[in-house]
């Protein structure tokens, strides 16, 4: 199972870590999502939970459900990828069962409105657990999107504007004023290979 720990910095991680997701350096694309947090979060820690777990806090044990993986087989990742993490809330109009029926359902929706979301893999809340569990309360799914590039993330985001206002229509799950992102890079690659799973 995931375990993915919110750190306390970059500089002062687990070696044992899987993957190490960091601030984005582009401004641009870090302030796209530039929102009231739960918590800080200066960096995100990846591990499975048979390995040494991060130090910090909130920690959050996760089930991992595949919405799609890259297929192009690019021999090296781009150099400006950008996951997007985001903390999800469900609606207070759903119950938790109801809620990821249209979770999964979410994939279908953004593949249809988001043609440059490279890779899309969603993950359930098992439980929190650590430091500052007590902000990360009610966060009953993480979601990690992929862009190739920062201008595909800051300018294509939606394939339209159309497009943008009929995934917006199937949010109703989710309570967006409590939802929120991080905008990050990996270590040392952010590419669709920068998962706990894939490793």
């Amino acid at each position: 199972m995931p375990l993915l720990t919110v750190l306390e910095s970059a500089e002062d991680h687990d070696p044992a870590l899987t993957i190490l997701d960091v601030p984005h350096p582009h401004e641009e694309a870090r302030r796209r999502f530039g929102r009231r947090t739960a918590f800080a979060a200066p960096a995100l820690g990846w591990t499975n939970d048979d390995q040494l777990g991060a130090t910090g806090g909130p920690t959050f044990s996760l089930r991992e459900h595949v919405g799609w993986l890259a297929s192009d087989g690019d021999p090296e990742d781009p150099v400006d990828v950008v996951k997007q993490v985001s903390f999800l809330h469900k609606s207070d109009s759903v119950d938790l069962a109801e809620f990821r029926t249209s979770y999964r359902h979410h994939v279908e929706v953004a593949r249809r409105h988001m043609h440059t979301l490279w890779q899309y893999v969603q993950y359930d809340v098992e439980s929190i657990a650590g430091s500052m569990a007590g902000p990360a309360e009610g966060i009953v799914a993480v979601s990690v999107l992929w862009f190739r590039s920062t201008d595909d993330f800051c300018n294509r985001y939606f394939a339209s504007p159309e497009d943008q206002a009929q995934f917006q229509s199937e949010e109703g799950f989710l309570d967006l004023s409590k939802a929120f992102s991080f905008v990050v890079t990996s270590v040392p690659s952010a590419g669709p290979a920068s998962r706990v799973g894939a490793q």
